[in-house]
């Protein structure tokens, strides 16, 4: 076509409008590529021109079409976006951005798992999460939701905090989870349960979602709607309602804790009133009778070693009715946090040689085949100093540091029939403390014991009450040292405690 001295033509690629001076001929560029003549604005053009000829082969005839269209149109029209798909670019640019303030409604389930994934992956310092089913729960750990949270958790230090209701299905998960100092997980009782999924991240944006069946295996037949939000009153308001659920939950969870101690607390209780009547019962009933055989037949024993005899015996008792009552007393005192220490300046040899002669006078006839030994050394390490005998001097109470030695001797006569019990002391350079021990030959600790050993009422003999151990623990730790026990690679136990110099 010819108009003033100018030729119009246009580029077979991009359709731009060539003008072209006759004296300038020489620049248009026309080039026969299978046969067919074509016109081009640059080289570039004729280049592309090939390529897609190349790569879509026969294809490619059908993207030139006669009524002008040029190959740039077609794939032009193939690159434009549905309105429907500039509303999801729209709103994942959001998302992902998270600088426009948006609320938008999703149907596509599709879409709702993307942009949960995505604002999760986004997540610098919190992820909080409601299920409203503990299906809901099962189905995220089915997608490997919790496999990203952890590793979130340890290569971003991102926080998360679970709220969920309990099912057998996800026990094993949730302990898995809980392993992570990070994650926390709560479970929501029948009456606080939400009928919606709901994730919100960084207290920035939150995606809830409807479930249209609890039921359903597959994530994408169970949900609903989904709605995102990144405006700021909405998702605070979803962290509102995460924080009041939390409360609730972590209240339940330790009023379900206090109820279960006091139940077990009251069936210590009854124990321990069965248990001090029964050892309450056993010395009254020696005193009461040999003070009226005594009394009803004094002149018949006044002068024989009867006398002298029955008289021990109720000492004895006696003694072993003081020791219970004074346990009960300190017990007491221990619960209201009212035992006074009356401290001073004693040589640790003196205590220890006054609690063995307080063991020996209680020890009745069944033990005289145990022999009770008191190395008196300095034990220094694995290094004991024969020779030279070191006076080791400590700040404590001496009736009670006494009463815990006293209790230890008496322990372990009750579980040694045969053999020796030996006391040492042992000074350790390093933290300038003494460690005495009471080392048995006897039955040992029994294994379902061990772990309580120094709790309230466990014992494991047929007669006491299982509140010396306790009372002993409550003592050490009063004077800042601590007390343990453990059984010997041979047999018997040995029992510990220390006490700073």
């Amino acid at each position: 076509m010819t108009n003033m001295g100018k030729q119009h033509s246009q580029c077979a690629l991009c359709g731009k409008t060539i003008i072209d001076v006759q004296e300038q001929q020489p620049s248009i560029l026309k080039e026969a590529i299978g046969g067919i003549c074509y016109t081009f604005d640059t080289n570039e053009c004729v280049l592309m021109f090939k390529r897609f000829r190349s790569v879509y082969g026969d294809q490619f005839e059908k993207f030139i079409a006669p009524q002008e269209q040029f190959v740039s149109d077609h794939f032009w029209n193939m690159a434009i976006p549905t309105e429907q798909e500039i509303k999801e670019i729209q709103i994942e640019r959001e998302v992902a951005s998270d600088k426009q303030d948006t609320a938008q409604v999703i149907q596509d389930p599709v879409k709702i798992q993307n942009i949960g994934y995505e604002i999760g992956r986004a997540a610098n310092d919190e992820i909080l999460m409601i299920y409203s089913s503990a299906n809901a729960f099962h189905r995220q750990e089915k997608l490997g939701a919790f496999q990203s949270l952890r590793e979130m958790v340890k290569e971003r230090g991102v926080k998360a905090r679970i709220l969920t209701p309990r099912g057998k299905v996800i026990e094993e998960t949730v302990q898995k989870l809980r392993q992570y100092q990070k994650i926390e997980v709560r479970y929501i009782e029948p009456g606080l349960q939400t009928n919606v999924t709901i994730v919100v991240v960084d207290r920035k944006s939150s995606l809830v979602v409807e479930l249209k069946d609890y039921e359903k295996e597959s994530f994408y037949e169970a949900m609903g709607l989904g709605t995102y939000s990144n405006r700021k009153a909405t998702v605070l308001s979803y962290v509102s309602i995460f924080e009041s659920l939390w409360k609730q939950s972590d209240l339940h969870e330790k009023l379900n804790q206090l109820c279960e101690q006091l139940k077990i607390r009251d069936k210590i209780q009854t124990e321990f009133i069965n248990i001090a009547a029964h050892e309450l019962r056993n010395p009254i009933q020696p005193i009461m009778g040999l003070a009226e055989v005594l009394r009803s037949k004094k002149d018949e024993i006044a002068n024989s070693n009867m006398y002298y005899d029955y008289l021990s015996i109720i000492i004895r008792n006696a003694r072993k009715l003081k020791d219970l009552t004074d346990n009960i007393l300190d017990i007491a005192r221990i619960e209201s946090q009212s035992i006074n220490l009356n401290k001073q300046v004693v040589n640790i040899d003196t205590v220890i040689l006054d609690a063995i002669q307080d063991a020996t006078k209680d020890q009745s006839d069944d033990t005289h085949d145990v022999k009770l030994l008191y190395h008196n050394i300095t034990k220094q390490g694995d290094v004991a100093d024969f020779a030279d005998h070191e006076d080791i001097v400590v700040y404590v109470d001496r009736g009670r540091i006494s009463q815990v030695i006293s209790n230890l001797i008496d322990n372990a006569f009750n579980f040694t029939k045969k053999g020796a019990i030996t006391i040492t002391k042992e000074k350790r350079i390093e933290d300038g403390s003494v460690i005495v021990s009471i080392k048995d030959t006897g039955t040992g600790i029994d294994s379902q014991i061990l772990p309580r050993l120094f709790t309230k009422f466990i014992t494991g003999s047929d007669k006491g009450t299982g509140l010396g151990l306790y009372i002993c623990k409550t003592i050490i730790e009063a004077h800042g040292g601590k007390i343990w026990g453990e059984n010997n690679d041979d047999m018997g136990a040995t029992f510990s405690f220390s006490l700073p110099t």
